[in-house]
């Protein structure tokens, strides 16, 4: 069995690569510069054997080759879009949600099964919801336009990409089909919305991205020392998001979104559980005053897949050795 991983090289993408190995699948691997990603036939003894590279250029109007995409997918059952674009711009609109409509396409020209996007939970925050009230995928959907207005391009991104995704394959917002005939010649469609995405990173060299760099800079305390904010944060061990995205290509029943997600934690208990793992980390002050309500969320259709998800603790233990490893942070 063959499956095809757009964003490869990435934080989730690499690891969804691992996963995908560990299960006994050959990857293909899309990059910009192939020469550049053989790095991922080091994350396992199998992964030599098990991958190889492709060529593929992504821009804001899609492919820069569609025959790239296309040969990249043939013969795959399964193809995952993980590629980012997390500028703040409009621009980033345009890239999210022509790259993985023309996954689709390619997918849908190739007889491809089904087809899982990275996508974001900043796509399921809607207006007038509060924390206390369980978020529910196919219920709960940011506004794109108002997100626009306050110039929050990277989350609008993601939620019109969920929208026009599932349009492309003939469903709507509630992932019912509406056109039975496009639903029915269309691969299948599975969307996952993480937040904040912890764990060891794959590719050598300094960390990148987003999450690991803030998280580094909070435990050398460098960032978050005045208070622990009264808010919580949703987050995932990027080796448990991997699973998820591979249970939902593997089971046929799957469609639509799930969040990817364990729960949303306290930052009370997100860095005290920090201090556990890395007793040098100075805690700020706590904030006065009752704790918040974490934001809640209906968790049924994620469990539907099947994947047993860690404990924060061993999240943040992970990553601890391994920011230790890559010199982020001094041994204790």
């Amino acid at each position: 069995k063959a499956a095809a991983v757009v964003g490869a090289t990435g934080f989730v993408g690499s690891h969804i690569v691992s996963q995908l190995v560990r299960c006994g699948y050959h990857v293909r691997c899309a990059s910009r510069n192939p020469e550049k990603a053989t790095w991922l036939k080091n994350i396992s003894e199998d992964a030599p054997e098990k991958i190889s590279f492709y060529k593929l250029c992504l821009g804001t109007t899609g492919p820069e080759d569609d025959d790239m995409l296309h040969n990249l997918v043939q013969g795959c059952s399964t193809l995952f879009f993980t590629a980012g674009f997390e500028k703040q711009e409009p621009a980033t609109i345009d890239f999210m949600v022509n790259n993985a409509l023309a996954c689709i396409f390619a997918a849908k020209k190739n007889n491809v099964e089904s087809v899982v996007l990275t996508s974001s939970g900043g796509s399921t925050n809607a207006p007038g919801l509060t924390n206390e009230t369980p978020k529910k995928e196919h219920t709960h959907w940011s506004d794109s336009e108002a997100q626009i207005a306050a110039g929050k391009f990277s989350p609008a991104a993601k939620t019109l990409m969920d929208l026009r995704s599932l349009e492309a394959v003939g469903r709507d917002r509630a992932n019912n089909v509406v056109d039975k005939t496009l639903a029915d010649s269309s691969p299948r469609l599975c969307i996952i919305n993480p937040n904040l995405i912890l764990g060891p990173q794959l590719q050598p060299g300094p960390i990148s991205g987003n999450s690991l760099p803030w998280i580094g800079r909070i435990i050398s305390g460098q960032a978050m020392t005045d208070i622990i904010p009264n808010d919580s944060m949703s987050i995932i061990d990027v080796r448990d998001l991997a699973a998820l995205q591979v249970a939902a290509a593997e089971q046929v029943t799957s469609s639509g979104r799930y969040f990817g997600v364990d729960r949303s934690y306290p930052w009370e208990d997100i860095l005290n559980a920090l201090k556990k793992a890395y007793p040098s980390y100075q805690t700020p002050p706590r904030f006065k005053g009752p704790s918040s309500t974490p934001t809640q969320f209906d968790h049924s259709r994620k469990e539907s897949l099947g994947v047993k998800l860690r404990p924060l603790h061993e999240t943040l233990e992970d990553l601890v050795s391994f920011m230790i490893s890559r010199g982020v942070i001094n041994a204790p």
